[in-house]
């Protein structure tokens, strides 16, 4: 047996062992429906413990927020209802529009709030004055499932999340080593796309397990600071390597080959990142004397300014980095005092945010649920609750997709083959059962079985939805009542929803790899406008959290994508593009305390720029004044010693190469001026 089919079947057991406490607590003092704390056990277990604990606690404070808008709503519009399907109709679609602008694991608890009063408002309109009840029995079903699952999957061999995060830091940061060495020495442009790729998409990953820290057992988890110090540093290395590939192409187009002294740094710093023992400080020092005796004069001066400057920023980042994982892996070290201030500042940064996918998220969920509500009450149809229920369920559950579609039509199946499967117990098994032991017994092979392709990421949304259907369509309870009439009844109202859902979602909310792209393209853009107009994040690193979420999100649709205006875009030029106009603003701020107005055109155009590319993206890549005011502002202030340091002038040389790339320089200032 491999260690990943092992992994596997301590997950899946672990959880049956869970699912298994839940029904006979549930059971054994008299909850009416015993099979909800089973269904939130499989939704709340995750392989990692740490993960567990913190949906435990969101779902808690989910499940907790939406009892009580079901009894605040529903017996103040009981006497009305479509007053009252309405009501929970916004009430869930809102709850969803902030959980998909979130985008974080806490995004869970709206998530909740809004399907968990759907799941107890509906159903309680035949029972309006027991409704407090109702939501009480919901809420302690609930919560024991999450008690369930906490416990043992806290106590049974744990997997923490600090070990996790840690081993995912550990491969990040020698990744960003091998980028690094691929670029200083020379490495296909196949490998370095390989490398860029890996670590955007790392970063995100990262970045949500990083969420689940503070709920981990692991000594790592009095380090959270320090982890999101080392979040902040992986943020900067992107666009640092970035930046520094494109210069590195810059130099060469200019000179064929960097000069030997040039030459000669790239390879003292290529084998310092391969020896991650090695002091920094006196290539730090050896570099920066360089880039003092560097001479402006020309273009070529100042790309090997710009590519000096990225190269001692380069090894800044590393270092820190390298720092701040040893201090997580031996927490008892100290960690330099600036180091330590920096640990001091960190933060949770901002993630990507759509308002406009949330609202179209939120409206798509209330208009099925109000088309499934107008189905159920003029049809009269007494089972029709399930069918607004579970639309509400499935627009909360894939609303973070770009087309949601797909994996609802996946439920749909999930659907078709828990059904039967329940009908089969429910009719030829459980009647010969009559014990809680034999009970578990005979429902083990299922769901031990689906509970083990929970872990594979290719089956795991298609098996955790007939593993969901299969518990909520057995039903189980102390005694079995239900007529097979009863059963197609109520099983019957899932489809409905379903086929609801599908049609709404297809019709307002869905879209394709192509539209996606451009959507966050045209975001991009606007980012940037502010940016350039002094509007935009003030923070470097909450503009690069953004920014890289962009990245990991748009990477993969502008690889599938099949449209030629997408295929020479690259939002890690837009990166480096956003990371130089921030650092132009201490620039900006120090010329206008002087009267100096030298900047202000170019970001002002720049502005322009961006805008007309955000409301016009198939239009022309840049206005045809622009490249001429970029290349004069860069030779007045970039060959000033006096005026910009060799950063800002990086981020000036950067600011053209993201736009205009193939465009050769001029190369005397009568060819600037003119």
């Amino acid at each position: 047996m491999t260690q990943a089919t092992r992994d596997r079947l301590h997950f899946a057991l672990a959880s049956f062992a869970a699912a298994m406490l839940a029904l006979y607590i549930s059971l054994a003092i008299g909850l009416p429906k015993p099979y909800w704390a089973v269904i939130t056990v499989y939704i709340v277990s995750h392989p990692i413990a740490g993960a567990v604990r913190s949906k435990a606690i969101y779902r808690l404070l989910g499940t907790g927020l939406g009892a009580a808008a079901s009894v605040v709503l529903v017996p103040h519009l009981v006497n009305a209802p479509d007053l009252l399907s309405l009501a929970l109709a916004l009430w869930v679609g809102a709850c969803l529009a902030v959980a998909v602008l979130d985008r974080s694991p806490r995004s869970y608890i709206m998530m909740l709030a809004g399907y968990t009063a759907a799941i107890i408002g509906f159903p309680g309109v035949l029972q309006p004055a027991a409704i407090f009840d109702v939501a009480l029995a919901r809420a302690q079903e609930i919560g024991l499932g999450i008690v369930c699952a906490t416990l043992v999957h806290s106590l049974w061999f744990p997997r923490p999340v600090g070990t996790v995060v840690r081993a995912r830091l550990d491969a990040w940061l020698t990744e960003a080593d091998q980028w690094a060495l691929d670029l200083l020495r020379g490495g296909s442009a196949e490998t370095l796309e390989r490398d860029r790729s890996r670590l955007a998409g790392a970063a995100s990953e990262i970045r949500q397990l990083a969420t689940h820290l503070p709920y981990d057992t692991s000594r790592l988890r009095e380090t959270t600071a320090v982890v999101q110090a080392l979040q902040e540093r992986l943020l900067r290395l992107i666009p640092l390597l970035a930046s520094l590939s494109d210069r590195l192409t810059a130099l060469r187009a200019l000179r064929g080959a960097p000069d030997a002294e040039t030459a000669a740094a790239l390879a003292e710093v290529a084998d310092w990142v391969a020896s991650p023992g090695m002091d920094p400080q006196p290539l730090l020092q050896r570099l920066r004397q360089q880039a003092a005796c560097v001479d402006r004069r020309d273009w070529t001066g100042l790309h090997r300014l710009s590519l000096l400057s990225r190269l001692l920023d380069l090894i800044e980042a590393l270092d820190a980095s390298r720092q701040l994982l040893a201090h997580l892996h031996a927490p008892e070290r100290a960690l330099p005092s600036p180091l330590a201030e920096v640990v001091a500042r960190a933060k949770e940064r901002p993630l990507h945010r759509d308002p406009g996918l949330a609202w179209r998220s939120g409206g798509a969920a209330t208009l099925s649920i109000l088309i499934c509500c107008a189905l159920w009450i003029l049809g009269g149809w007494s089972a029709g609750d399930g069918a607004a229920v579970l639309a509400a369920v499935l627009c909360c559950l894939f609303a973070t997709m770009d087309d949601p579609a797909p994996a609802m039509r996946a439920f749909g199946i999930s659907l078709l083959l828990a059904v039967p499967l329940a009908a089969v117990y429910l009719f030829v098994l459980l009647p010969r059962v009559h014990d809680f032991v034999p009970l578990a017994l005979v429902l083990a092979p299922t769901l031990v079985g689906l509970g083990m392709l929970m872990v594979s990421p290719q089956h795991a949304l298609l098996s955790l939805s007939v593993n969901i259907n299969f518990i909520n369509s057995l039903a189980l309870q102390d005694r079995l009542t239900w007529t097979f009439a009863d059963f197609l009844n109520v099983n019957l109202a899932p489809f409905v929803g379903l086929l609801v859902a599908l049609s709404v979602t297809r019709g307002l909310r869905s879209m394709g790899v192509e539209t996606s792209a451009r959507r966050l393209l045209r975001q991009t853009w606007d980012a940037l406008a502010r940016l350039a107009e002094g509007r935009g994040e003030r923070e470097p690193l909450a503009f690069a959290s953004r920014m890289t979420d962009r990245l990991g999100l748009l990477a993969p649709k502008l690889a599938a994508s099949k449209d030629p205006a997408l295929a020479g875009v690259s939002i890690l030029s837009e990166l480096r593009a956003g990371m130089d106009l921030v650092a132009l603003r201490g620039l900006r701020a120090r010329l206008s305390a002087r009267n100096d107005s030298t900047l202000e055109p170019l970001l002002q155009a720049l502005a322009a720029h961006y805008r007309a590319r955000a409301d016009r993206p198939r239009g022309p890549d840049a206005e045809a004044d622009l490249l001429p005011l970029l290349d004069r502002t860069i030779y007045r202030l970039g060959t000033n010693p006096a005026e910009t340091n060799a950063r800002e002038v990086s981020a000036l040389l950067g600011l053209r190469r993201s736009l205009f790339p193939d465009t050769p320089v001029p190369m005397t200032a009568q060819e600037v001026r003119a």
